[in-house]
């Protein structure tokens, strides 16, 4: 076997051993690990990038291809945003892309608006192309939409009303900015280095603990830091 085919057998190997780990990992204290999510994922990370998740890891060189992704008012294809870069940001799975933006018309994108992401000619780190893709995502980010809910699927079983671990809960928007353990505040509207964000980056204790994705984590990030934790 040549070295690329052992390449891509050890990653077919870890792929699958996700799959696995995955449904045989449960409880507030096991490290998840993630299996593959929806073919195409989309959320804002300012008013000029939007990030992108892939279900497969992804070959460098093509997703660092611009000309491989279309960013529109959804319904609107023939009014692009412009996509002025492309960067593979995913350090863990390999999956994330940050496209940087710039709208034709007031060079960001519009808040709370609909937008659509299409890529085509992406490939995967095994060589095989990505196909055709489309996803719609709202533009900006806010606790309401889509923050909310991604902390009740990863976080509120175990900081919730059934059980506050750490006497931290992550169910309402209001004691996301409680101190947990201690009277520091977990959360600090635009800083980088509060707990919230810390302990979901990639690695990280509640980032295994609550099987995020790297995308998730990055929402979460960025609702913090660029968009102030706004409710």
């Amino acid at each position: 076997m040549d070295s690329a085919a052992s390449t891509r057998a050890g990653l077919a190997r870890v792929a699958a051993g996700a799959v696995v780990a995955a449904a045989i990992c449960s409880g507030c204290n096991t490290a998840k690990v993630i299996a593959p999510q929806l073919p195409l994922r989309a959320a804002s990370a300012s008013s000029f990038a939007v990030d992108v998740e892939f279900a497969e890891p992804l070959d460098r060189a093509s997703a660092e291809d611009a000309t491989h992704y279309q960013v529109y008012p959804s319904g609107s294809p023939t009014a692009p945003a412009t996509v002025t870069q492309a960067l593979l940001i995913d350090s863990l799975y390999g999956r994330t892309v940050r496209l940087f933006l710039s709208d034709p018309a007031q060079g960001f994108l519009p808040d709370s608006a609909d937008y659509t992401v299409q890529t085509a000619g992406v490939r995967s780190a095994y060589g095989k192309p990505t196909g055709d893709r489309a996803v719609d995502f709202r533009t900006g980010l806010n606790y309401g939409a889509p923050v909310r809910e991604l902390f009740a699927a990863h976080c509120n079983s175990c900081h919730g009303p059934s059980r506050g671990d750490g006497n931290y809960r992550t169910d309402q928007y209001a004691t996301l900015f409680g101190g947990g353990a201690d009277s520091s505040p977990n959360l600090v509207a635009g800083n980088p280095q509060c707990l919230l964000v810390v302990k979901t980056a990639p690695s990280r204790s509640m980032f295994r603990a609550g099987g995020l994705t790297f995308l998730d984590s990055e929402i979460i990030r960025n609702w913090v830091v660029s968009y102030g934790a706004r409710p």
